[in-house]
């Protein structure tokens, strides 16, 4: 007998400890904020973007590329369009993409730092400052800046993992990279910071620019069309007010470097929330520390990096400034320097902070160097370090942008037309922490819960009612009436109303948006007019409702077709009032 050769069975590669290390730094802040953001809430802009995604469609080029409050996001608006048509307000639903989002970038920045350093555990500590700082964990949580600045992140990331590869190897992995940046110009003007990592980073690498003139040059290019195209589409954002000082200027960097910047990158800050999306200022003593902190980690980084880490801080600083510079010049007027408390201006530099300190503290190189045994230990404290401080910072700040109080005027709306589908709601602002007044009209209560499925607003109604603050509907039952109409001649009737037009005077002219209520009788149901707007006249006794707008002295009254006259017994013209 012939013996055959067993062939040798397949070694199955097991995950490295360093690997599992960077799972776990990696899920363990996108579990928390995960769970946060699926259980947030629309508010502000979110509801102004969904009401007018669903009045344009995703394909409206002039809903796509408007001018929002001097943003231009594409991007944004065809995402939320798209969702909005498939399920409007369905939140959980708005977060996926973000989540994903976040995912991938948190995976290319792994295999960024990989290619850029070698597997080794001292990337362990950049990777772990940028998946748990809070400057992206928490503003993200607010969804219409969420869709800014998520894409650009992970444009950053995907950009300078392709550019990392093209610098190496050549081929088409420059192809990559301007895809890249192209999608995070569709989403976020400071999309611009991506090709000065790109170049930032081909210095730190030592990389020539000569050698690849054309593809700097299609950099260049690309740049000088998104900006022409920023600056042709937008109006300016440059604040007016009191005139900046340096005093001003110099307390917005403070606030920004000591209150936003710094305690973001380390978990924190551990102070709670502070007004609006800002974060409550830290005590003197912790931004004393962190301050030390800084400069041993600046000193002791040029000590190891030499002129590769000088250049790193450099970069970091320049970004940095830039971020200061550009706050100074669209808020500081406006708001203070209390912007500086604000982590959504310094958000993406969780990404550029992180890059930089792994090349000033790293020689590049794809082969990890000897000695990682010493590294193991410190990266895996460090890590763990900063994943507590993250989760108790992450958990004092988060609730501030769950945005509570929208959830609840939201679920009420929902709860009450699942209870009575027939309700009509007339229409008023909401509350100024749902959607502030500054935003006129799309501060509505018909433009932020006018999408909820089977809700009517303004519709001329019997029976009428009227959110409260928490979105609670109660009946009308009146007006205040500020003006009246005068008394009709008929006995018993006031004005009888069939096909031809009764107009009916007011004893004040009316001028601006006021609920209107007539009190008739008839004996038969029938279709009719109040001043254009067409009405269901109910048989019997009845009060109907209907709001009028604009500059009026009269009331005029008409049935549609033949049938039972009305009659109009009162008109009345005023604010409603509730049971």
């Amino acid at each position: 007998m012939v013996e055959t050769e067993k062939p040798a069975p397949r070694v199955a590669r097991r995950p490295s400890v360093l690997v599992l290390a960077a799972f776990v730094a990696g899920v363990v802040p996108f579990a928390f904020h995960a769970w946060a953001a699926l259980h947030g809430s629309l508010s502000q802009d979110d509801f102004v973007m969904t009401y007018r995604a669903a009045v344009a469609g995703p394909f409206d080029l002039g809903f796509l590329f408007q001018d929002y409050h001097g943003h231009l996001t594409p991007g944004g608006f065809f995402v939320v369009a798209v969702l909005t048509w498939w399920a409007p307000l369905n939140f959980p639903l708005l977060v996926l993409p973000l989540l994903l989002m976040r995912a991938v970038a948190t995976v290319l920045f792994w295999c960024l730092l990989v290619r850029c350093f070698g597997r080794r555990w001292a990337i362990l500590v950049p990777f772990t400052v940028f998946t748990a700082s809070t400057l992206l964990l928490v503003p993200t949580l607010w969804w219409a800046y969420g869709i800014q600045i998520v894409p650009v992140v992970l444009a950053a990331v995907g950009a300078l993992y392709w550019h990392v590869r093209y610098l190496r190897d050549g081929g088409r992995w420059w192809i990559g990279t301007f895809a890249w940046t192209l999608f995070g110009f569709a989403f976020y003007e400071k999309a611009v910071v991506v090709p000065l990592l790109l170049a930032g980073v081909t210095v730190l690498l030592g990389q020539s620019f000569r050698e690849r003139w054309r593809y700097w040059a299609g950099h260049a290019a690309l740049l000088a069309a998104f900006a022409g195209s920023y600056l042709a589409l937008t109006s300016s954002q440059v604040a007016s007010g009191p005139p900046m000082t340096a005093g001003t200027v110099a307390d917005l960097t403070g606030r920004m470097l000591g209150d936003t910047f710094l305690p973001g990158l380390a978990g924190g800050p551990w102070s709670g929330p502070g007004p609006g999306a800002t974060w409550a200022p830290s005590p003197f003593a912790v931004v004393v520390v962190l301050f030390a902190a800084a400069l041993a980690l600046l000193v002791g980084g040029a000590r190891v990096g030499g002129r590769r880490a000088w250049r790193a801080w450099a970069l970091l600083g320049f970004l940095f400034a830039v971020d200061v510079g550009l706050l100074a010049l669209t808020r500081l007027r406006e708001v203070g320097p209390a912007a500086g408390d604000d982590p959504r201006y310094l958000a993406e530099l969780a990404l550029v902070a992180a890059l930089c300190g792994a090349f000033a503290f790293l020689p590049p190189g794809e082969v990890a160097p000897s000695g990682g045994k010493r590294e193991r230990p410190i990266a895996l404290v460090v890590c763990v370090l900063l994943l507590v401080s993250s989760a108790v910072g992450f958990s004092r700040l988060a609730p501030a942008l769950r945005f509570e109080h929208s959830a609840q005027y939201l679920g009420n709306v929902r709860a009450a037309v699942a209870e009575d589908p027939d309700l009509v709601f007339y229409d008023t602002f909401v509350p100024s922490d749902v959607v502030h007044e500054w935003f006129g009209a799309d501060s509505q209560a018909s433009r932020v819960a006018g999408l909820v499925p089977g809700t009517h607003f303004d519709q001329p109604t019997n029976r009428m009612h009227l959110l409260d603050a928490t979105g609670t509907p109660h009946q009308i039952t009146g007006v205040a009436a500020e003006s009246r109409g005068v008394p009709g001649t008929v006995p018993n009737c006031g004005y009888t109303v069939g096909q031809t037009q009764v107009r009916i005077p007011l004893d004040t002219p009316m001028l601006g948006r006021h609920l209107l209520k007539i009190d008739y009788f008839t004996s038969d149901g029938g279709e009719g007019l109040v001043d254009r707007t067409p009405v269901w006249f109910q048989a019997g006794l009845h009060s109907l409702y209907l709001p009028v707008d604009g500059l009026f002295d009269h009331i005029a009254v008409q049935l549609s077709s033949a049938g039972a006259p009305v009659c109009v017994a009162k008109v009345e013209v005023g604010k409603p009032v509730t049971q």
